[in-house]
């Protein structure tokens, strides 16, 4: 994954999520009750009408390029705004930077518990407040935080053996 980085265009914008971070994401899929799919989407996720997030988005999805390994499934990226993310047919969603606040964080919310998926962000707030189920970041140390409540609610599940080695909140 980190020969993307490189292989950015010069005027892609850094994602808010690193290659490490998505590496750490397919491992904590892997650990998901039940299981995706062998071949899912990934759904990320990005605010309508806000520029910054479309973009990074597309810097999310170009880092996973044809799909982020997760145990026995491979999860093909498909971008999508938080209005379009109602209709599902994805087992987890990244939300991109902004998606995952406001009005935007509410109708991702309610899309990810409609279609039972898993939400991931790195932006810890968004899991504190229960729209989002998972944040992750990788420096300077791994750090996996779950909101049990937003898990629960969008009947997502958690190997124990993964539950003890992440904060649940």
């Amino acid at each position: 994954m980190a020969a993307c980085v490189w292989a950015m265009p010069p005027h892609a914008h850094a994602a808010s999520f690193t290659p490490k971070d998505l590496q750490v994401l397919g491992r904590a899929v892997a650990f998901m009750v039940p299981p995706p799919a062998t071949e899912s989407f990934i759904a990320i996720v990005h605010a309508p009408g806000n520029a910054a997030s479309r973009q990074d988005a597309e810097a999310i999805a170009v880092l996973i390029g044809s799909g982020l390994r997760a145990g026995g499934s491979v999860l093909r990226p498909k971008i999508m705004d938080t209005s379009s993310a109602a209709a599902g047919g994805f087992a987890v969603v990244i939300a991109a930077t902004g998606a995952a606040a406001g009005a935007s964080g509410a109708q991702l919310n309610a899309s990810v518990r409609a279609a039972r998926a898993l939400c991931v962000t790195t932006e810890i707030e968004a899991v504190r407040a229960g729209l989002c189920a998972m944040a992750i970041t990788s420096a300077p140390r791994v750090e996996i935080v779950l909101n049990h409540a937003a898990s629960a609610a969008a009947g997502i599940g958690f190997a124990a053996a993964f539950r003890m080695m992440i904060r649940e909140i």
